[in-house]
């Protein structure tokens, strides 16, 4: 039997303060924080119960948390991992664009799978990279953006998307130290 725990009021609220809604338990939350603070202190690191400290935490595409402060690990879309020089979220959408380029009939049509600023031709100030290869220009976005971007063609085409990314150790970081991952299944 697992040992039972009584907490204040208080300790609970601020347990709550760190937690994920409808994601998060108070075992989660707890581990969370104990990893934070064994990284941090330079003691030794559990091995033993139901949470690893190196678990990958899985989250919603659709409801992601705050991805500033993030370094992008590794990236598949549609079934391909990214090369390396483009395992990063700007390059992600990139990816994203280069496939609704190759589906859409039109601009108006390709400016309907993507929902970030796109040009056709090159265009090199305001933030915007061209895309040679596809002729087209697209406008840089912070994570959050290009996360958003690339999620929803993904979703629109049908794509397979796995990203796995970790929250660098900095102030303003959702999950600091904690690696996430996004998997949206595709159509099968």
């Amino acid at each position: 039997m697992s040992p039972s725990v009584d907490l204040s009021p208080t300790t609970f609220t601020r347990l709550q303060a760190h937690a994920v809604p409808l994601v998060d338990t108070i075992e989660s939350v707890i581990n969370r924080l104990l990893d934070a603070f064994e990284t941090k202190s330079g003691a030794p690191v559990a091995t033993s119960g139901s949470a690893a400290p190196s678990a990958t935490r899985q989250f919603n595409p659709n409801t992601p948390p705050d991805l500033t402060h993030t370094k992008v690990l590794a990236i598949e879309f549609a079934g391909k991992p990214l090369a390396r020089g483009e395992v990063n979220w700007n390059g992600l959408l990139n990816a994203a664009v280069r496939a609704a380029r190759a589906k859409a009939k039109s601009t108006a049509e390709l400016k309907k799978l993507v929902v970030v600023n796109l040009v056709e031709g090159q265009k090199s100030d305001e933030g915007y990279r061209f895309l040679s290869d596809i002729a087209i220009s697209v406008q840089g976005q912070d994570a959050n953006g290009a996360w958003r971007g690339a999620c929803h063609v993904a979703q629109q085409l049908g794509h397979e998307l796995k990203v796995t990314f970790i929250w660098r150790e900095k102030e303003g970081a959702a999950f600091p130290g904690t690696t996430g991952q996004f998997h949206i299944n595709g159509r099968t």
